[in-house]
């Protein structure tokens, strides 16, 4: 007999799995999904066993040159029948190896904790395949410290674990054991917990999906939604979703599976031109200042929102009016080409000494990772970047502000509208009943910042949705960025204009359009550029994608050294 391995180990991203030889001592013993050992090289790695078959279906392999499996490292199965599946179609719809995926949904595994004669605690690791309630509910939370509050609203879980990357290997397969075991009714976690081994789900919830952090930054830059999609369709879980500013595409596709959470504090929006126009060229505005004293002698908290890239800034020009969100100081006005502009660059620290200027007798708080957020304290301003959004929630604010809401809404990108409405929905989250938001904005007609504002989600979702119809951007079409990263500008930039104009020339399906290459706008150290692939969709159903990722494959084949593949990004820019 013969087993096809997916083995854990640095190989080759064009092969998927190996073939071993089963020995005859192992042939009853070897299931699929089990952890073995086997030989590579001159090492002898972990794999997945993912199929078994009395013949070699592929020619191409010399039986004569087969290596035996080692051994059998645990004797149940680590991963599902589903998972199996799962792994397949990860590797295929998100163009990546397959030993990357599998990568991505197995936990670390403890190897000291690795019994030699393949027994891990037995007890913990009896699993009952035949289960025949779904009692498995599995919440999928985008930070973990939001876990806390998020046990408080199921009262009933009192049979659960969490389940988190912040784990010691040893806790986190402990884990993932229990749950295997069918004996753990709910399971809470980041995003991780969706590949949790369930062999009774029932009902998959996933908490403000929107979220960036539920989308995987590392090959196979997975989305939760859509393999939570794709695992509903597998094990008949449902799906459901709490979020106050779903994605455009998942509301498209899923709203009779979302509840839309509804905060309608007030908000007020401040004109920020007429603030320059008069000669007032501070980061916070008159009005802003006022309701800072205000709510500062009635001893309230306050928080300062500001999240943008240091080198960028806004220009007003006093010449033409013209006010301009831009990545890097201009020496003329882009509009009028007059030289009288002012140029602001902003971040919290800037924004701190300033607010302390105004505020002299205020204790003024930045929010970070090292100084993270304290209790109230009399005549404090806590200052903040889109980290304090994923903060432990130790106390909710009596006057909220957006220092620049257009630093994002001015991004050149398919869903930065999108962005805004739920950083400023999520701002909103963190207001004290009776609480105020401010917007300072240059666009007070902002379709985006008064939908926000009012809390009118489907309107905004009506507005949006015809803009990405006209350009066929999801729900109406699929994506795949590929991303080149080099040394020399110049050489980048020919490599990756060679790319483009090679696909273009073998492209003949009229559903695919490409774009680029281009230079992506936030690059750092290295000069970066990018090729989107956008096939044209009739339907956003995951088959419809699925055949769109298949023919987009098709096409591109195995690319150059150095290229990335990302399907679905979170951002074109």
């Amino acid at each position: 007999m013969y087993a096809d391995v997916v083995v854990l180990t640095y190989q080759s991203p064009e092969i998927d799995s190996y073939t071993y030889l089963i020995p005859k001592e192992l042939e009853k013993e070897i299931k699929i999904g089990q952890l073995v050992e086997v030989p590579f090289g001159k090492r002898n790695p972990l794999g997945i066993v993912v199929n078994t078959s009395r013949e070699i279906r592929n020619s191409k392999f010399e039986i004569r040159n087969l290596k035996e499996i080692n051994s059998i490292k645990l004797d149940k199965p680590i991963l599902l029948p589903y998972q199996i599946t799962l792994l397949k179609w990860m590797s295929a719809y998100y163009l990546a190896p397959m030993v990357n995926c599998l990568n991505t949904i197995l936990p670390e595994l403890p190897r000291k904790l690795l019994m030699v004669n393949g027994s891990w605690k037995k007890e913990n690791i009896t699993t009952n395949y035949e289960l025949s309630t779904m009692n498995q509910h599995l919440i999928l939370i985008p930070s973990i410290n939001r876990i806390p509050e998020t046990l408080a609203k199921f009262p009933k879980a009192k049979n659960y674990v969490v389940y988190h990357n912040e784990l010691k290997p040893a806790e986190k397969f402990e884990a993932w054991l229990k749950i295997l075991s069918g004996q753990i009714d709910y399971i809470f976690g980041s995003r991780s917990a969706i590949f949790t081994p369930c062999p009774s789900l029932k009902e998959i919830v996933i908490y403000n999906e929107h979220d960036g952090a539920f989308k995987d930054e590392r090959s196979p830059y997975f989305d939760t939604l859509t393999v939570a999609q794709k695992i509903s369709n597998l094990t008949g879980a449902q799906l459901k979703i709490v979020d106050p500013a779903p994605k455009i595409a998942t509301y498209f596709q899923l709203k009779n599976h979302i509840k839309i959470q509804n905060f309608a504090q007030k908000t007020t929006i401040v004109n920020m031109q007429n603030e320059r126009q008069s000669a007032r060229y501070s980061p916070v505005s008159f009005d802003l200042e006022e309701e800072i004293e205000d709510t500062l002698d009635e001893k309230g908290s306050i928080f300062l929102f500001l999240n943008k890239k240091k080198e960028s800034g806004h220009l007003f020009c006093k010449s033409c009016k013209t006010a301009e969100f831009l990545q890097n100081h201009p020496n003329l006005c882009p509009n009028c080409s007059s030289p009288d502009i002012f140029w602001n660059v902003l971040n919290i620290e800037s924004l701190a000494l300033e607010v302390k200027k105004l505020f002299p007798k205020t204790k003024v708080n930045i929010i970070s990772s090292i100084s993270p957020l304290s209790q109230s304290i009399r005549r404090q301003i806590d200052i903040g970047t889109a980290y304090s959004l994923y903060a432990p929630l130790l106390k909710r604010y009596d006057l909220v502000a957006h220092i620049q809401t257009d630093s994002l809404a001015n991004i050149t990108d398919f869903n930065s509208q999108e962005k805004l409405y739920q950083q400023i929905i999520s701002l909103k989250k963190l207001l004290a009943t009776g609480g105020k938001l401010f917007l300072q904005t240059y666009n007070v007609d902002s379709n985006v910042a008064n939908f926000a504002a009012a809390g009118n989600y489907q309107s905004f979702f009506d507005s949006e949705l015809s803009q990405r119809k006209l350009l066929f951007y999801p729900p109406y079409g699929v994506l795949c960025k590929l991303t080149l990263k080099g040394k020399d500008k110049d050489k980048t930039f020919k490599d990756a204009e060679r790319l483009a104009a090679n696909l273009r020339s073998k492209a003949k399906d009229p559903q695919l359009e490409i774009l680029g290459a281009y230079q992506l706008l936030f690059w750092q150290k290295n000069p970066t550029y990018n090729i989107i692939l956008k096939y044209k969709l009739k339907s956003f159903d995951l088959a419809q994608r699925d055949t769109a990722i298949a023919k987009i494959k098709n096409l591109i084949g195995p690319l150059p050294k150095g290229w990335q593949k990302i399907v679905d990004p979170s951002s074109i820019n």
